[in-house]
């Protein structure tokens, strides 16, 4: 395989388009530059064009979907959000098949779809976009990939993967949330030493009775979002098994099965076009063709019959002065000598011009021999070259057919596989229905948060109302809960701000990134 060309369209750190030509036909091809110039994104994008969702480098990287990989490398500077990579290269250097790959993909909706196109010979081949996976594992099995195309200072990860609690206790503390928790926290503990030492009056315990059910409502709602977090991972967990046996069913010939019987319908189109083309070249050789070999005697024989013509013609002409000159002799008998021998001095001449007649050719032959000569024959010979031209080309596709059909293909594993994707299909269906069921469980309870919290509120402000600032217990249970409200209420209004701020600096930092030149 010698690479003869790589385009990246907003990929990576390479934004705009960006071609790179490989004029040296060596086997082995270096790339250098300092460090975070992009030399890892270069052979990411090679490994992309040629193995898609099959890349080490999508399997060895964080991000367990390959749309999520595709829309990690859309380069965030450019407003279209577009991205595509082109990979040239010549498979056989003795018969010089080229093939060019293309994949693209935007970042402009939700989910991501890759769309890939490959040409054989600077023509679209709809077979090979179909089957590339497969047919680029017959190549180059993407597991060896790696001793073709390798990273010479390849950094190991510097962190392993956070678990989702530990991300969320790292985002928490980033934003200052976790403060807010300790302050809520130790003000409950202060809540509950309180009632402990006396302040248990009717109301307090009415109020105590509110917060375990807003406590209780929380409680729930919590449940049913670790149990959503849990099913969402348990679809995309389907989701990324569905793809890859999707991917298996490809690499065994599963989609060349499929497309069998329409392979075989374009192979007897293809033999029948060979057949009209053979007979329409049989039918041009029966006619005028074979004149074409010996066109210059053809011309000859032509300029002859035209000259016989003429010389007909003048043959007539005299006839016609013959009669003319007897009515001329009637008016002017004493010019008619003289007229008499211009007469006899022309059909002397002519007489002695004239061609030999060969071919006496009527009107109509002649006029047979004059389009056969200018334009037939040119005609003929033009047409009989489209027509081999056509038929190389067929014999060509023929071929091309014929070597997609003799793949050895087990039918076994495919149908195994497909069975396999059509259970991973209905299982994908009942976890989806069970996540939407959580869903629409999480929005009642949540409502239940929202009205239990409202009461729980309204129910404070009505004790703080009532209890007597002397009491040092009471004072302490009121400015305790004012607290818990300035604090559940600042919280929100701290992550607000902060969020902003934080996704406002990190927006700046990766543009600074995504601009700086290479």
């Amino acid at each position: 395989m010698i690479i003869n060309r790589l385009t990246m369209h907003n990929f990576g750190v390479y934004a705009g388009t960006n071609i790179f030509e490989f004029t040296q036909k060596k086997p082995i091809v270096l790339i250098g530059g300092m460090n975070g110039r992009g030399k890892t994104t270069f052979l990411e994008a090679i490994l992309l064009s040629l193995y898609g969702a099959n890349s080490i480098a999508h399997k060895e990287s964080k991000y367990n979907s390959y749309n999520q990989y595709l829309r990690s490398y859309v380069n965030k500077s450019h407003w279209s959000q577009n991205s595509f990579i082109e990979l040239e290269f010549v498979l056989n250097e003795s018969t010089n098949d080229t093939y060019v790959v293309r994949r693209e993909w935007d970042a402009l909706s939700k989910i991501t779809k890759e769309k890939i196109s490959v040409q054989q010979n600077g023509t679209y081949s709809e077979f090979l976009t179909k089957n590339w996976a497969m047919f680029v594992e017959n190549i180059l099995p993407s597991a060896l990939s790696s001793f073709y195309f390798f990273d010479g200072e390849k950094i190991a990860e510097l962190a392993v993967a956070k678990t989702d609690d530990q991300m969320n206790q790292s985002i928490r503390s980033m934003l200052g949330i976790t403060i807010m928790d300790v302050l809520k926290n130790d003000l409950g503990r202060s809540i509950k030493r309180v009632r402990q030492k006396g302040a248990d009056d009717e109301f307090s315990a009415k109020l105590d009775g509110l917060r375990e059910e807003r406590d209780q409502a929380i409680s729930e709602l919590k449940k049913i979002d670790e149990t959503i977090i849990l099913v969402t991972e348990k679809v995309e967990t389907v989701q990324e098994a569905l793809e890859q046996l999707h991917k298996n069913y490809e690499l065994q010939g599963g989609a060349v099965l499929e497309q069998r019987q329409e392979l075989m319908q374009k192979r007897a189109e293809i033999r029948t076009e060979i057949i009209q083309n053979s007979e329409f070249l049989i039918g041009m050789a029966a006619t005028e063709l074979p004149m074409a070999l010996v066109r210059d005697l053809i011309s000859q024989i032509k300029l002859q019959a035209e000259d016989e013509h003429n010389d007909f013609i003048m043959q007539q002409a005299l006839e016609q002065m013959d009669a003319y000159l007897s009515d001329f002799a009637v008016d002017h008998p004493d010019s008619i000598g003289a007229s008499q021998e211009f007469v006899d001095f022309v059909r002397k001449q002519t007489k002695e011009d004239a061609a030999p007649r060969i071919y006496d050719m009527s009107d109509h032959a002649l006029f047979q021999m004059n389009e056969l000569v200018e334009s037939a024959l040119q005609q003929s010979v033009e047409h009989t070259k489209t027509l081999f031209s056509d038929k190389k080309a067929l014999k060509r596709q023929l071929e091309e057919v014929d070597s997609y059909l003799t793949l050895d293909i087990n039918e076994k594993e495919p149908a195994a596989i497909y069975n396999q994707i059509k259970i991973k299909e209905a299982e994908l269906v009942e976890v989806q229905v069970e996540l939407n069921k959580l869903q629409q469980d999480r929005s009642l309870v949540n409502a239940v948060v929202i009205s239990k919290t409202a009461e729980y509120n309204r129910g404070v402000e009505s004790y703080l109302q009532k209890v007597e600032l002397q009491d040092d217990a009471d004072r302490m249970l009121k400015y305790s809960n004012m607290a818990l409200r300035i604090v559940d209420a600042y919280t929100i209004e701290l992550q607000k701000r902060k969020t902003g701020t934080l996704g406002t600096t990190i927006t700046k930092c990766y543009k600074k990134l995504a601009n700086k030149k290479i």
